[in-house]
């Protein structure tokens, strides 16, 4: 769970950690209201009026709408590291990982759409400190372009493609589902994922990381 910042963080261990499903009900709320009436129109009274209590509370946990911004998008930056991470360490061949994460990236990205809403649209608010913070050293592209710079080496990226550039292109695309998908539309989350992996990584595919792909195709379930 992540600690609370600003003045909270200044008292007692005791007093300063909430109790972990009030933190957690208090992240999930700030999203939602950020969601439904953008950062800049959301206040902490309308936060406060959704989790019933008095504004004042809310400077238990935080210190201003700025942390609770912060915050919010640092726990779904967390979510979606915590989904592509153990599929990137997994088993099979770079391409056949790099297919396992876009897949899992694009069905977590269909199965959150409020969340991942409010850290698109919103991430560029915080201060350019606090997003090298949330995005640290092991952001979304590291792991993309990691993988995709190991299938170079092993011959199943065509050899032109340029690591970086193919993870800017595929993770870029892959963010934009959360505009078009709707959850009662004619593909489900899953369908979805697996098309759009399938199209993303066989685009950068070399003749062997082809075979390489259609070899694992009954493996590719995580």
């Amino acid at each position: 769970m992540a600690q609370p910042t600003g003045r909270a963080s200044r008292r007692s261990q005791r007093e300063r950690k909430p109790r972990e499903e009030r933190w957690t009900e208090l992240l999930e709320v700030a999203t939602r209201v950020f969601y439904e009436k953008g950062y800049e129109a959301a206040s902490l009274r309308d936060i406060a009026d959704r989790m019933g209590m008095l504004k004042g509370s809310l400077y238990y946990y935080i210190e201003s709408k700025d942390d609770l911004l912060f915050e919010v998008i640092t726990a779904v930056h967390q979510r979606g590291l915590d989904v592509i991470r153990p599929l990137a360490s997994g088993t099979g061949s770079p391409l056949v990982r790099l297919e396992r994460v876009v897949r899992g990236h694009v069905e977590h990205t269909c199965h959150n759409l409020i969340s991942t809403t409010v850290f698109l649209h919103e991430l560029g608010v915080l201060s350019k400190e606090r997003q090298r913070i949330v995005l640290g050293e092991h952001s979304y592209q590291d792991v993309f372009r990691g993988l995709i710079a190991e299938a170079l080496d092993a011959g199943e990226v065509r050899s032109e493609v340029d690591p970086r550039l193919a993870a800017l292109s595929i993770l870029g695309s892959a963010n934009w589902v959360y505009r078009w998908f709707r959850p009662d539309g004619r593909d489900s989350a899953h369908t979805v994922g697996a098309k759009f992996a399938d199209m993303a990584v066989r685009g950068i595919a070399s003749d062997a990381g082809s075979r390489a792909l259609t070899g694992a195709a009954g493996q590719l379930e995580p």
